[in-house]
C-alpha cells in the first residue's frame, strides 16, 4: 500500500503544484454579480443541452425536484426511460439503480457522481458499497446514457447520474423546508448562502428520520431510520477564474434489514419482518472533500478537481441460524428461507420464532477510502470541439468483520447479544485499486451532422491481501497509514488490467423541431482482481421539440461479450462462502426501446395542464447456457436477473395562476425473475403505484404542499432479495410540508 501511495504522489505533486500556480497567476476583481454558479460540475448541462447530446440523456432540473419534493432517488429517476430499480427498504436509502440492463444490485454497475466526483465509496475496488448521496438535499440530477458515457467512467455500458449539489447562489439567499408524516417521519433542510465580491461561501444541513413502516414479529423494535449530512462550500472568484471548496460530513443509523420472507410470510402480512432482525442495523458515515478549479483562458477551459472520500459502514444483521443439530435444518438466513418456501415447517417455525434457536449475527463492517484528482480541457478549433479529460486515484476496502449471538425462546423472544467474538475465517482482509484514466473527445460540426468520436484509456492496478486472525494487522490502522506489518499468510495477489474504449455518434438536424441520433460505444465494467465485464452497445434514435412538446424515442441494444458478477450477501446467491469472489455469466444481450414525451396544455382560465409519459420495453437474456455457484444452472435464453419487461410512468398536473398546482403520477412495473433460473419463489410480478401531491403557493417566499405516496396502498411483491426473501412496496403514506425562501 504505502508503494503505491509513493508512487501516487511522486505522480500528482508536480501537477497540483502546477494547478496552485494557474490558479494563483490570474488574480483580477470582479463583482458578485458577474460571476455565474459554477462550481457545481455537470456532464450535459441544462434541459436545452440534452437537445444537442450526441446520444440519449436526461436532466430533472431543481424545478422538476421541487414539484414532487421526492427523496427517493428510485422514485426521482421514474421520468428518465431505460432506468430501472429495485427497492432495497422503501425509503431510497441503498438504491439499486440498473441503466439499458446492466446488473441492478447495489448500482455497482453504474457510475454514480456528485458534483463530476465519483462518490461510490471505492469505485475500482467495491463500486457496490450500499452508499448513496442523500438525494433531498441534491439541487439537480443528471442522466447520461449512449457513447457520451465513455467521457465518464470506469462503468461505461449502461450509463452515468450526476448529481448536483445545492450551488453558492449569486445574491444572499437560503431555503427552508420542514415535513412531517406518518410514521414518525420528520425532514428538515435548510440552507443559506452569501456572496460578497470576490467570495461566496454556503451551508447546508439535511435531517430525516421515521420510524418506519414495518413491524417486528413477537418482540417489537424500531425500523425506521435516522440520516444527517452537513455540506459547507466556500468559493473565490477572479475573473474568468473560480476555486471551490466543499465538504459533506454524513451520518445515518438505520434499523433497517437486508432479510426478506418466506411466502407463507409475505402473504399472511407483507409488512412484518422476523424477530430474529430485531437487531439488524446500519450505521454509517463519512467525509468528503473536494477542491474544484474552474478557469477560461478564452482559447481554452479547464475544470481541475482533488478529492478525498472517507467512508464506513457496519451493516449488522442476521447471518445464521445454528440450528442443525436441534432441527436439522440449513443455518443460512436465506437457505433457512427458501427451506420454507419449499414446505419445511420446521424452517417456517424457526423463522416465525415458534422454535428455540441460537442466532448468530455478523458484523459487516468495511472501511472504504477514495481519492485522487482530475481535470477536463476543452476548446475548438474550426468545426472541431475538443475534450481531454484525465484522472488519477487510488481506492481501498478493508474489511473488519465479528460476529455477536443471542437466542430466541419458543415463545419467539430474544435475549440480550452475547459472545462477541472477533475476527475469524480469514476475513480480515485488505483490497486496493491504484488507477489512471484518459479520454479524448472530438465533436465535428458539419452544418446539419453533427459526429462526435471518443475513445478512453483505463489502467487500474489491484491488490488483494488476505490474513489469518493471528497474523493479521489491524486493518484501520492500515487505513490510517501503519505499515501493516505481517505477512497475508491466506493471499496476496495482484491484478493489472489495461483496458480501451471507443465510440461514434452522429446526430443530424432533420428540420428545426426534429433530430436523429445514431451511436456505437464499447463499454466496460471493472471487476476487482479479474478480467472487466464487456459489451458493445448501440443506439438510434429520434428527438423532436417544438414550443413545449418535446418527444424522444430510442432504439438500444447492448452485446455482452462477457458478463459479469461479484458475489454478495444480499445477492442470495450461493457463493457467500467465497464472498467477493467474481463470476463469469458468458454472453448476453440487451435489447428494448425508450420514449419519453412531454406535452403543456393550455386550458381555461389560466390553467395550464403539464403531461408526461416515459416507456421502456427490454428483452434481457443469456446467449449461452452456464453452471455457477453466482449465477446457478443458466440456459441459454433465460432472462437477466431483475430487469422487467417493460417500465412506464406518467405524470399528469395542473398549474393554476392562483398559486395551486398538483401532480398525479403512476408508475408501473413489468416482470421479473430474483434468478436466471426462474422457480416458483424467484418470480416478481408487475407491480404499480400512485403517487398523489399538492401545492399552495401562499406568497413569493412561502407554500405548503401535501403528498400522498402509494395512494391505493397496494401491496405488490417488488422484490425478491436475498434470492426468494419477498418484500412488499412501501404503504399508502402521508406527509406535509412547508417551504421557505429567503
Amino acid at each position: 500500500m504505502n508503494k503505491i501511495k509513493n508512487e501516487l504522489f511522486n505522480n500528482i505533486s508536480p501537477l497540483l503544484i502546477i494547478g496552485f500556480l494557474l490558479v494563483s497567476s490570474f488574480v483580477v476583481t470582479i463583482n458578485a454579480d458577474d460571476g455565474m454558479e459554477v462550481e457545481s460540475v455537470t456532464i450535459i448541462g441544462t434541459k436545452e443541452d440534452v437537445k444537442d447530446l450526441a446520444g440519449s440523456g436526461a436532466v430533472i432540473s431543481n424545478e422538476d425536484l421541487e414539484k414532487a419534493m421526492d427523496t427517493d432517488i428510485q422514485k426521482i429517476l421514474t421520468a428518465v426511460p431505460g432506468v430501472y430499480m429495485r427497492t432495497e427498504e422503501g425509503y431510497g436509502l441503498r438504491p439499486n439503480i440498473s441503466i439499458r440492463g446492466t446488473a441492478i444490485e447495489r448500482s455497482g454497475k453504474v457510475t454514480i457522481m456528485e458534483d463530476g466526483v465519483l462518490v461510490a465509496p471505492s469505485p475500482y475496488t467495491s463500486s457496490s458499497a450500499y452508499y448513496f448521496p442523500t438525494t433531498g438535499r441534491i439541487h439537480a440530477v443528471e442522466v447520461l446514457k449512449g457513447p457520451a458515457v465513455v467521457s465518464q467512467g470506469p462503468q461505461t455500458i449502461g450509463g452515468a447520474i450526476n448529481l448536483i449539489s445545492t450551488p453558492i447562489p449569486e445574491v444572499n439567499s437560503g431555503k427552508f423546508i420542514q415535513e412531517i408524516g406518518e410514521n414518525g417521519m420528520a425532514r428538515t433542510h435548510v440552507y443559506y448562502g452569501a456572496s460578497q465580491g470576490n467570495f461566496g461561501a454556503l451551508v447546508e444541513v439535511h435531517e430525516h428520520s421515521s420510524d418506519g413502516f414495518d413491524s417486528i414479529a413477537n418482540v417489537g423494535g424500531d425500523t425506521g431510520f435516522d440520516k444527517s449530512d452537513l455540506m459547507i462550500k466556500a468559493r473565490y472568484s477572479s475573473g474568468n477564474h473560480t476555486l471551490t471548496f466543499k465538504r459533506v460530513d454524513l451520518d445515518e443509523d438505520s434499523n433497517q434489514s437486508y432479510v426478506g420472507l418466506s411466502q407463507a410470510s409475505f402473504m399472511s402480512n407483507p409488512r412484518v419482518r422476523y424477530g430474529a432482525t430485531a437487531y439488524d442495523k446500519m450505521m454509517n458515515d463519512g467525509e468528503q472533500t473536494s477542491l474544484t478549479y474552474v478557469g477560461d483562458f478564452d482559447i481554452f477551459d479547464i475544470v481541475f478537481t482533488s478529492w478525498q472520500n472517507d467512508y464506513h459502514r457496519d451493516w449488522f444483521k442476521v447471518s445464521d441460524f445454528n440450528n442443525d443439530s436441534e432441527h436439522g435444518e440449513r443455518d443460512d438466513i436465506n437457505e433457512l428461507i427458501s427451506d420454507a418456501n419449499n414446505g419445511s415447517a420446521n424452517a417456517q417455525a424457526i423463522l416465525d420464532g415458534q422454535l428455540p434457536v441460537e442466532i448468530e449475527y455478523k458484523h459487516n463492517n468495511r472501511f472504504y477510502t477514495n481519492e485522487g484528482y482530475q481535470f477536463t480541457l476543452s476548446t475548438e478549433i474550426g468545426i472541431h470541439a475538443l475534450t481531454i479529460g484525465y484522472r488519477d486515484m487510488e481506492d481501498s476496502e478493508s474489511r473488519v468483520q465479528a460476529h455477536e449471538y443471542a437466542d430466541q425462546a419458543a415463545d419467539g423472544s430474544l435475549s440480550a447479544l452475547y459472545g462477541y467474538v472477533g475476527l475469524n475465517g480469514s476475513n480480515n482482509r485488505l483490497r486496493e485499486s491504484s488507477a489512471t484514466s484518459y479520454y479524448l473527445e472530438d465533436t465535428m460540426d458539419f452544418g446539419k451532422l453533427a459526429v462526435t468520436v471518443g475513445y478512453r484509456s483505463e489502467d487500474y492496478d489491484q491488490r488483494h491481501r488476505r490474513w489469518s486472525d493471528a497474523a493479521g494487522p489491524n486493518l484501520t490502522e492500515v487505513r490510517l497509514g501503519a505499515d501493516g506489518s505481517g505477512n497475508a499468510d491466506v493471499k496476496d495477489t495482484m491484478a493489472y488490467n489495461d483496458h480501451t474504449t471507443s465510440s461514434i455518434a452522429a446526430t443530424y438536424d432533420l428540420n428545426d423541431t426534429m433530430t436523429l441520433v445514431a451511436g456505437f460505444h464499447e463499454g466496460m465494467t471493472p471487476m476487482f482482481g479479474a478480467d472487466p465485464e464487456e459489451a458493445d452497445n448501440m443506439e438510434l434514435g429520434v428527438r423532436y421539440s417544438e414550443g413545449t412538446t418535446n418527444i424522444e424515442a430510442f432504439y438500444f441494444a447492448s452485446d455482452y461479450s462477457r458478463l459479469a458478477a461479484e458475489c454478495t450477501l444480499v445477492s442470495g446467491a450461493s457463493c457467500n462462502a467465497d464472498e467477493s469472489a467474481v463470476f463469469s455469466g458468458g454472453e448476453a444481450e440487451v435489447s428494448g426501446i425508450e420514449f419519453s414525451g412531454s406535452w403543456m396544455l393550455q386550458g381555461d382560465n389560466g390553467v395550464m395542464y403539464p403531461i408526461s409519459v416515459n416507456y421502456t420495453s427490454t428483452d434481457a437474456t443469456f446467449k449461452n447456457s452456464s453452471d455457477s455457484d453466482y449465477f446457478g444452472a443458466v440456459a441459454a435464453g433465460d432472462d437477466l436477473p431483475y430487469i422487467p419487461d417493460s417500465q412506464s410512468s406518467i405524470v399528469v398536473g395542473f398549474i393554476n395562476d392562483n398559486g395551486l398546482s398538483g401532480n398525479a403520477r403512476l408508475v408501473n412495473v413489468g416482470s421479473s425473475c430474483s434468478l436466471a433460473a426462474c422457480g416458483t419463489y424467484n418470480k416478481i410480478e408487475e407491480s404499480s403505484y400512485l403517487d398523489l401531491n399538492l401545492r399552495k403557493a401562499l406568497n413569493n417566499s412561502m407554500s405548503v404542499y401535501l403528498i400522498l405516496e402509494n395512494t391505493l396502498d397496494s401491496e405488490d411483491l417488488i422484490s425478491r432479495a436475498p434470492s426468494e426473501g419477498a418484500r412488499s412496496q412501501k404503504p399508502r403514506t402521508m406527509k406535509v410540508g412547508f417551504s421557505y425562501d429567503f
